[in-house]
């Protein structure tokens, strides 16, 4: 049995937003901490007002340390359908890339052949990721071997390309096109991080993985850093 209640991470999820939240509106509208309710009763601050913003950060901080301690283990990783969109992204982002490339290798694959006079057409690139199979293989060979959430980015964004093409503008008479095996591309960082950005930005939307797990601790850092910001800045320690 864990040693932490399954419930406890929601209701730390949960009590870090709200108050995370209320201290963000706090800072954002420059409210003054000289009065506040606690349980219904209405507190009047007299003495070391300026230190109000102190204490909410102190406060804050410990909510978000317990949130961070409640955190499923590997919460933070893609989850199955992050890694799903990751990949799909990957592969829509390549093919568009490398589109021009792909036209290049076909011209020069066909240069001295009668077919290139008669015109060749790019239908359509393909890329396919080869950490699946790798993962499949290690998995096979021991059970647990293989995880993709531990593998390494080249490991992870090395993909197969492909080019399908047609002669004269046309498939072959099977209703088939022709295919072009250009081989093995390991994207650089700059072009998989901008496309990892873009799914978590585009995954906060569609899946819970973001706003179950990150969203949380960004609105915790926030609001922690908020409440340090106004008690150095009311203190005279910044002049911001």
């Amino acid at each position: 049995m864990s040693d932490i209640d399954e419930s406890s991470f929601p209701k730390a999820r949960s009590l870090l937003l709200a108050y995370s939240g209320v201290v963000l509106a706090l800072w954002f509208f420059g409210a003054k901490l000289e009065q506040f309710q606690l349980m219904g009763t209405a507190i009047q601050l007299n003495e070391r007002v300026d230190q109000a913003w102190l204490i909410l950060a102190l406060l804050n901080l410990y909510l978000l340390v317990r949130y961070c301690q409640r955190l499923p283990p590997m919460a933070l990783r893609f989850d199955a359908r992050m890694h799903q969109l990751y990949s799909a992204s990957l592969s829509w982002g390549v093919i568009r890339l490398k589109h021009f490339a792909m036209k290049r290798a076909l011209d020069q694959r066909f240069a001295n052949e009668p077919v290139h006079a008669r015109g060749l057409k790019v239908v359509r690139g393909k890329a396919y990721l080869t950490c699946y199979d790798k993962i499949k293989a290690d998995n096979a060979k021991n059970a647990g071997a293989g995880d993709i959430r531990f593998v390494t980015r080249p490991y992870r964004t090395e993909m197969k390309l492909v080019v399908e093409y047609a002669v004269d503008g046309k498939s072959d008479p099977s209703g088939y096109n022709r295919t072009l095996q250009l081989g093995i591309y390991e994207p650089p960082a700059c072009v998989t991080w901008p496309i990892k950005a873009f799914v978590i930005i585009r995954g906060a939307f569609v899946t819970p993985w973001f706003t179950d797990f990150v969203a949380p601790l960004l609105f915790g850092v926030s609001s922690t850093l908020a409440s340090v910001y106004m008690y150095l800045r009311l203190n005279h320690y910044l002049w911001l």
